[in-house]
């Protein structure tokens, strides 16, 4: 198959799914788009722009990654993570919450950064890496503002955006790009992109995941000999989410097997 046959079936594995998707592919050999300016509900993908925010004020010495953290308790909630079962009396790292937030998509350590980062910060990262049709409007878990109409908002292409910010000197140092990729190679949610891929080689996926009730999303970049390969297949309005996990498999499958 060349890439413009592999685009298509990818695209297929996406076509027939009920609600909205936004997809947006960046290879060597050309781009993958289906609604890639719409914006959805970002669920945990959001925790990429927050992560480079936090990387860039350590690039401008505002931050250390060794600066202790402390976690306030209004902050702790339920959902994906561990830092709410564990005791108040730990001490956290800024180094520590990102990659609880990545690896383990910790929402109480998410919602720490944001409160040390600010809203506004983090929605100014988005706009200088050029995602405009993406914003942060909550914390994690707050079902009160999602009450109120208030979600975080991210574009399939805007998803690329942040996700080029690891390959290409732009807002970041290459040491600190080097260090956010390695933090997304560590990701433990594989049931997205990496499902069905029989034998995954070391070292080339670094990726974020995403999940609420009707969503599923999982974004990334895939090293290749041909060089990057940074994709966001986000998926919302399901019916049943293992429709969407089936289809970002299957594209996840088709990508990897046609660059490796």
């Amino acid at each position: 198959m060349n890439f413009s046959q592999v685009s298509e079936r990818i695209l297929d594995c996406f076509r027939t799914l009920e609600g909205n998707q936004s997809l947006y592919v960046f290879a060597p050999d050309g781009e993958i788009a289906l609604n890639e300016d719409q914006p959805v509900s970002s669920a945990s993908i959001i925790k990429l722009a927050i992560m480079i925010t936090a990387l860039k004020k350590v690039d401008n010495g505002e931050l250390s990654l060794d600066s202790i953290i402390p976690i306030e308790l209004s902050n702790k909630v339920e959902g994906a993570g561990i830092i709410s079962f564990l005791s108040n009396d730990l001490h956290w790292t800024l180094s520590d919450l990102i990659k609880l937030m990545i690896v383990s998509s910790d929402n109480t350590a998410t919602n720490q950064l944001i409160e040390l980062l600010g809203e506004a910060e983090i929605n100014h990262t988005m706009k200088c890496a050029g995602a405009y049709h993406s914003k942060l409007m909550r914390k994690m878990m707050d079902r009160e503002a999602f009450k109120d109409g208030r979600d975080n908002m991210i574009s399939g292409k805007d998803t690329y955006l942040l996700l080029n910010e690891l390959v290409t000197t732009h807002l970041l140092s290459e040491s600190l790009m080097e260090w956010g990729t390695t933090v997304l190679m560590q990701q433990q949610l594989k049931d997205k992109f990496p499902a069905k891929i029989a034998k995954l080689q070391n070292n080339v996926l670094a990726h974020k995941t995403g999940e609420l009730p009707g969503v599923e999303h999982d974004s990334g970049i895939l090293f290749t000999s041909k060089g990057p390969v940074i994709y966001a297949f986000l998926t919302a309005g399901l019916i049943e989410n293992r429709y969407g996990r089936d289809a970002i498999s299957n594209a996840g499958r088709l990508l990897y097997d046609y660059y490796m």
